[in-house]
């Protein structure tokens, strides 16, 4: 990349990138509680110290999102660089090759708690936002980073927060979580978490089964209807076709030949069963704790329809816990192209958009009407896992592919 692109691009320091990445990593942050307070000041800090103001908003002095601004004109149109502060628990800590925040390179990986998910793309997006104000005098429009608490328990007091109360706004988002290098994450599946209550008529144990009726077993019943929900398939928008098609592929991957299915077919997780008061008690009530995920082409509303309809025939009650519907940004929009175009120049890979099947901070984005994407460095196979890490060359690249974006995206 020539001129102030390349002179941007050139200033993604490896030593700057990886000093950052590690230092937020040693600072726990763990979600629960998901206190940011420490970190969030931390990252404060650093931008005054390379001379750039930020602020720090939040509903409490734990949850606490830091947000700073570059370039003039109308925030409207800004870029919005995006990345969580919080990180899931390490778990048992025995389990570990290495402290869960050791922060420190070995073997040319970034160790630690967050290292993929996501303090590795954090740091990214800082350093090219830092840099990105040496030139700001040049930017057409501005560039807000966003960086965010409570991702990993839904979002709404981090992105959320910030994007209800009109703290940020733009026209497009790029959010460092974890892809791979040759890999844009444009959209995602829905989620459908549901609380389902069936009855049942108590009684001593001694008579089961010809006295009473076991809710239990109801439920287990309940449970074998609920499953043909993964027959219900979608039939998303044609522009999606080759994301869909890589998207298979990726899942394929790691879960074996036919999982490929999860993307444009429901599915579901009886993640909690709760039922009974005590061994000799015939159960009057069994609780589950559902969780669907609904492909783009659908709505939780056809999902719903069909839950009730299960339900009719047992009884059971149906109680909502949360929702969001499945979402997606064009591969054909401005960011995606831009982006695709940066990895091409800079990296010489042909990145493929994909959806994913988990949800994210980004559905808070594209609800507003904002373009966004995930693209990030990342071992998909540590995230939320013992001994997390990153490669440290694609943590450096994936540096370089930030300031490249706002490069070709703003400059």
């Amino acid at each position: 990349m020539k001129g102030i692109a390349g002179k941007l691009v050139g200033k993604m320091s490896a030593e700057r990138v990886i000093a950052l990445a590690s230092k937020l990593i040693k600072i726990p942050s763990v979600n629960p509680p998901g206190d940011t307070g420490e970190i969030a000041r931390f990252i404060k800090d650093y931008l005054g110290s390379n001379g750039i103001s930020a602020h720090l908003y939040g509903p409490s002095p734990e949850k606490v999102n830091v947000v700073a601004k570059i370039g003039g004109g109308c925030g409207d149109d800004a870029l919005i660089l995006n990345g969580h502060m919080d990180v899931v628990p390490a778990g048992d800590e025995s389990r570990w090759s290495f402290p869960p925040f050791f922060g420190e390179v070995r073997d040319n990986f970034l160790l630690g708690r967050g290292a993929s998910d996501m303090k590795g793309g954090l740091a990214g997006i800082i350093e090219a936002f830092i840099a990105a104000a040496e030139f700001e005098d040049n930017l057409q429009r501005p560039i807000i980073l966003a960086c965010v608490a409570d991702e990993e328990t839904g979002g709404k007091l981090g992105t959320g927060y910030l994007l209800e109360g009109g703290i940020t706004r733009g026209s497009g988002a790029l959010i460092a979580e974890p892809t791979g290098l040759d890999s844009i994450n444009i959209g995602e599946k829905g989620v459908l978490w549901v609380k389902i209550k069936v009855h049942g008529e108590p009684g001593h144990g001694s008579l089961a089964p010809y006295f009473g009726e076991n809710a239990i077993i109801k439920v287990c019943k309940v449970i074998e209807d609920l499953l043909k929900v993964t027959e219900i398939g979608s039939k998303p928008p044609r522009e999606l076709g080759e994301a869909i098609d890589f998207s298979r592929e990726l899942i394929e991957h790691v879960g074996g030949k036919g999982a490929g299915v999860a993307v444009d077919h429901v599915t579901i997780n009886v993640g909690m069963i709760r039922g009974g008061v005590k061994i000799n008690v015939i159960p009057d009530l069994c609780e589950l704790d559902v969780d669907m995920r609904i492909p783009i082409g659908l709505s939780s509303l056809n999902v719903i329809e069909f839950i009730r309809e299960v339900l009719g025939r047992y009884g059971g009650e149906l109680e909502m816990i949360s929702s969001s519907e499945p979402n997606y940004s064009s591969p054909n929009c401005e960011i995606v192209k831009s982006l695709r175009k940066v990895i091409s120049e800079i990296l010489g890979l042909e990145a493929k958009p994909f959806i994913q099947v988990a949800s994210s901070d980004a559905r808070f984005y594209r609800a507003r009407g904002i373009t966004a994407v995930h693209y990030g460095p990342g071992e998909i196979g540590t995230i939320h896992g013992y001994n997390e890490r990153v490669g440290v060359e694609e943590l450096v690249n994936a540096a370089k592919i930030y300031a490249g974006l706002i490069s070709e995206y703003l400059l």
